[in-house]
């Protein structure tokens, strides 16, 4: 099962702008936002690049995760501890 946690959009200056699902908390986007990508994709994230054929300087990133919410909500935690 594949979950979307968020979306993440680039602004002008290239910082991510976050968007959460309902489902998921500040915490667990605050947890997600500091963590390196790299060892959020070896935890069972996956990112998917967006972008806007409409307009050419709107691009991000859909990012799901593989498995339940609470699968996700108990790699969060044990990431948050490192």
């Amino acid at each position: 099962m594949r979950t979307l946690v968020a979306t993440a959009l680039s602004n002008v200056k290239g910082k991510k702008i976050y968007c959460a699902a309902r489902k998921v908390s500040e915490q667990q986007i605050d947890l997600i936002r500091n963590t390196p990508r790299p060892l959020l994709e070896e935890s069972g994230f996956t990112f998917i690049k967006m972008l806007s054929l409409e307009a050419p300087n709107l691009r991000g990133d859909a990012i799901f995760y593989e498995g339940h919410l609470d699968d996700m909500g108990r790699v969060l935690k044990n990431l948050g501890k490192y």
